[in-house]
């Protein structure tokens, strides 16, 4: 079931922090999920549809690392537009649920680039199966804007503080992160995300934060 308002991670202990990452799978997305999960960091990885069908052995690979998928629409759309336009919605949804039909329901879902609104919802829950199937969305409260860092050719140091003091404000919270990106090859290429966690996480331990799966999150 779709809910009318996003959920975030205000609910959460404090000092409590989930991972999360979107509009993969890329070339980095098993290293990242390899990473946490040495580090025995849950995290949940927001999948493209078009992304996720042209990697299916990372999707495998990464559920069996012990992370879990959700979905993040087929083809990255804005949804409020999508709505607001007359197009077909739930087939954005449906087809990336069709494809992950190995992946336990409910499956999580998040909107690409958190546009939400009670209309997209709605047309949403209008579809039983859709609706029954998925929970969310899910939304987020801590975003060092990584996507952007790479195209200014910031360093993943950088970046990793960054992230570190919006924790230290928030307290608490979903983290935003992307493994991959939504528009075009030389955006994937130049993606410095795996290098960005083998920062921050270190970072954010040493400043007392735990790591906790997305389920901890109250919906």
């Amino acid at each position: 079931m779709f809910k009318t308002v996003p959920i975030n991670g205000a609910g959460l202990l404090e000092r409590s922090l989930v991972l999360t990452y979107d509009d993969g799978p890329g070339p980095n997305t098993l290293p990242i999920a390899e990473y946490l999960r040495a580090k025995n960091i849950t995290a949940t990885f927001f999948v493209i549809g078009k992304h996720a069908r042209e990697r299916p052995e990372v999707v495998v690979r990464v559920q069996g690392l012990g992370h879990r998928i959700g979905n993040h629409t087929w083809s990255h759309l804005d949804l409020i537009e999508e709505v607001r336009t007359g197009r077909d919605v739930v087939a954005e949804v449906r087809q990336s649920a069709d494809l992950l039909a190995a992946i336990p329901r409910p499956i999580a879902f998040r909107a690409p680039g958190g546009a939400w609104n009670p209309d997209v919802a709605d047309a949403l829950n209008d579809d039983a199966t859709v609706a029954a199937g998925h929970v969310g969305p899910f939304c987020w409260d801590i975003e060092g804007r990584d996507w952007e860092a790479w195209r200014a050719d910031s360093s993943p140091a950088a970046v990793a503080e960054r992230y570190l003091a919006e924790a230290r404000t928030r307290g608490r919270g979903i983290v935003l992160l992307h493994d991959s990106s939504a528009d075009g090859p030389e955006f994937v290429a130049t993606n410095r995300t795996y290098e960005l966690t083998r920062a921050l996480v270190p970072l954010l331990i040493a400043d007392g934060f735990r790591f906790v799966p997305l389920d901890a999150v109250p919906v």
